[in-house]
């Protein structure tokens, strides 16, 4: 294909960087300094990403939404992950929540795209998360016109402000992932449903453990159908994938920008740090790494949008880009020395959140060998 981006996918690149620039750095700078990002501070930038039109970006049309292509929303990704305080976009919601029912449609949908309510996606487990379909074991078992589900789900972001959760849960233990994993909405105050604990994770990013004991659900919170609810769970994370890989080159482009700033600078040995071979080298590699990773990425989204099968390219990006980030975050702080440890600088806030995005939806080594080489070698 041809790289180049399209003209309005070039004007939304544009758009989010210049309000990522004017709204967040500055809210950048108050948090290195150590003090509080307000949530009335948040809102200007909402507020302005809302009178620029970006509103419901992933939402179908007929929701009011942009209904925004997968190239586009990486793009936008990539932009808005260049700063440590992002823009914040509402009326999002789940492709799996668009095919609902009426009734759901009316009690989950509708409340979450206006922001009314907030939803957690409950998959993992504490006996793996690299294998969800071989190694989950919360149960549903059909009584009458209920289902009863038991089991325990744990690393769960947003359960905290969660009004509901989507739960992957086995409703036939002989299929599994082959039609035997289904999609229950259950409500937060759910007889028998708890947060068990709160588990505070590297970069301080809130996660929880959910216990779920004769937790009983009416048939109409299933989620499409019986024993389609791996399909439905794995797309969406094939999407966070792309996100992941988008996340990860924004931040390392941002790194690689501040590299070059600070080479040109920095004098040392009576000469500027940019005619050194070694600062020479770690920002050529680092802008390698991510020129490489953004052309994948853009390939994949554009594979996507021609609506072909992507879980494959999905995997390759999470596994380029999570490693990769690495990679640069860390030369960062190598060529910024002892001032590239400091709190003042964002580098070390990357460095504790980015290495939790070799883990989330899916760790890198799955990725590599389980879906990467497992299709080369089909």
């Amino acid at each position: 294909m041809d790289f180049e981006l399209p003209e309005e996918t070039r004007a939304l690149k544009d758009l989010v960087r210049r309000l990522v620039n004017e709204y967040q750095m500055p809210l950048e700078a108050k948090l290195l300094r150590g003090e509080e990002v307000t949530p009335e501070d948040i809102a200007r930038g909402t507020a302005a990403a809302k009178a620029a039109g970006l509103w419901g970006l992933n939402l179908p049309k007929k929701f009011g939404g942009l209904e925004m292509s997968t190239l586009d929303n990486v793009v936008l990704e990539e932009e808005n992950s260049r700063c440590l305080v992002p823009l914040e976009f509402g009326g999002w919601a789940p492709d799996f929540l668009f095919d609902c029912s009426a009734s759901q449609k009316k009690k989950y949908l509708d409340p979450l795209i206006s922001g009314e309510k907030h939803f957690a996606f409950a998959q993992t487990e504490p006996g793996g998360g690299g294998d969800p379909g071989g190694a989950i074991k919360t149960l549903a078992v059909r009584k009458g016109d209920n289902w009863v589900i038991n089991g325990t789900k744990i690393f769960i972001s947003f359960a905290q402000r969660a009004d509901f959760f989507v739960v992957v849960a086995i409703t036939d233990m002989e299929r599994r992932q082959h039609g035997g994993v289904t999609l229950f909405l259950v409500d937060r105050n759910a007889p028998g449903f708890s947060i068990a604990r709160d588990l505070r994770m590297l970069g301080k990013i809130p996660t929880c453990e959910l216990s779920f004991d004769n937790v009983e659900v009416p048939t109409e919170n299933v989620l499409g159908e019986v024993g389609q609810g791996f399909v439905l769970a794995q797309k969406m994370l094939s999407n966070q994938r792309l996100n992941i890989g988008a996340q990860s080159v924004g931040i390392a482009d941002r790194c690689v920008q501040m590299m070059i700033e600070h080479a040109k600078n920095r004098v040392v040995f009576g000469e500027p740090l940019a005619r050194k071979q070694a600062a020479q080298s770690m920002i050529l590699d680092s802008w390698v790494d991510v020129h490489q990773t953004r052309l994948v990425i853009y390939n994949a989204a554009w594979k996507n949008d021609r609506r072909e099968d992507t879980r494959v390219e999905a995997g390759l990006v999470k596994y380029l880009g999570s490693e990769m980030v690495g990679r640069v975050v860390d030369r960062a702080i190598q060529l910024h020395g002892a001032m590239g440890v400091t709190l003042e600088m964002p580098f070390s806030h990357w460095y504790t959140q980015i290495r939790a995005l070799r883990i989330y939806e899916g760790p890198t080594d799955v990725q590599k060998y389980q879906v990467v080489a497992r299709a080369l070698l089909r």
